[in-house]
Parts: C-alpha cells; sequence; structure tokens
C-alpha cells in the first residue's frame, strides 16, 4: 500500500513537473512587443559568400531603441512600424540598412538579408625591442645571463630578501608596532 502512494505521489510531481514545462514554452511563445501601428517583420540574416545563417546577428531600429538578436541559424522577428529603418549587424560583417517602407508587403515574413564580411588587412610586420634587428641579436648574444639583457621599456626585476609591508595598516595593527617598538625600547631582547 505505501509503495503505491509512493508511485501516485511521484506521477503527480513529473506530470505537474511536465505541465510547468509546457506552461513556460508556451508563454515564451508570445509576444508581448506588440504596439498599435505595428506589424511582424520576419527574416533571416545570412554570410553573402557562403549563404550559411549569422547566429546571433543584431537587427536594430535606428529611429527607436528597439531591436532583436537573431538566432543560431540567423532567424529573427520583430514588430515594426511602417517609418523605421532597420540596422542588420553582427562581428565580423558590414552593418546594411533597409527602410521598412520600402518593403513590399507581400515579403514581410520572407525577408533575406545578406552581410558582407567586414575585412581589413595590414602588412606583416615584426616588432623588435631595439632599433633594428642586428642591434637586437647583438644585445641578445652578449647576454649571458637572463638578467644582464636589458630591454628598453621593461623594468628589470628587483629581488630582495625583505618582506614587504602594506603601505595601509588599520588601527589594531598601528597600535600593536607603537606597543611593540615601546616595549622593544625597554626590552631590547624582547620579540
Amino acid at each position: 500500500m505505501g509503495a503505491f502512494i509512493y508511485l501516485c505521489i511521484m506521477r503527480c510531481i513529473f506530470l505537474l513537473l511536465v505541465l510547468m514545462i509546457k506552461a513556460e514554452l508556451m508563454q515564451a511563445q508570445l509576444n508581448y512587443n506588440f504596439q498599435a501601428g505595428t506589424f511582424l517583420i520576419k527574416g533571416r540574416i545570412s554570410d553573402l559568400k557562403t549563404g550559411t545563417g549569422i547566429g546571433r546577428a543584431n537587427v536594430t531600429t535606428v529611429n527607436r531603441t528597439k531591436g532583436v538578436t537573431a538566432d543560431n541559424e540567423g532567424v529573427f522577428n520583430m514588430y515594426v512600424l511602417p517609418s523605421d529603418t532597420l540596422r542588420f549587424s553582427a562581428a565580423g560583417f558590414m552593418p546594411k540598412y533597409l527602410a521598412v517602407a520600402d518593403l513590399d508587403s507581400s515579403g514581410y515574413y520572407t525577408i533575406k538579408i545578406e552581410l558582407i564580411k567586414d575585412f581589413i588587412q595590414l602588412k606583416e610586420f615584426t616588432v623588435y625591442p631595439f632599433s633594428t634587428k642586428e642591434e637586437f641579436e647583438k644585445a641578445f648574444l652578449e647576454a649571458k645571463e637572463v638578467n644582464k639583457l636589458v630591454i628598453p621599456g621593461i623594468k628589470q626585476p628587483e629581488y630582495s630578501n625583505k618582506i614587504p609591508r602594506p603601505k595601509l595598516t588599520n588601527p589594531v595593527s598601528l597600535l600593536y608596532d607603537k606597543m611593540r617598538k615601546k616595549r622593544k625600547l625597554v626590552d631590547p631582547y624582547a620579540e
């Protein structure tokens, strides 16, 4: 009898858990961004060269502070006004602007945006800590020990047997240090 009650309780808990997850998923599909005068547009942002979707691309309105992020496949949906201008952007791609007024009303759900990769190619160069490569090689070969090589702009390591003391102390430590100094004056062998 006890096992039957336990099994019934576990089934109820499981059913409640499934219903809660289902309700959460159903709520996630609702869009609370709808306002009067707006309409829904849907589309996909892809790479012009490869045609693959650009995940996590941004879709923002230029004249308002609204925006959405596309999913991993580059698919997005957003409520816009007819007067909005959309800006499509992603890291590593040049942004693209699109006026909603220029869109055909039959294409609101099939917008295809293709972004071009943004690249700047620099000439290859090498940085040496000396004015010429030969000067660096000479200094490197002359240094028999690591600490003898002096590189401009890099401070040499300072090794010390002194224990570093904190620059800021709390009041208790300050009183303790004063008492210890007074005690050493009275008894120099006391620690």
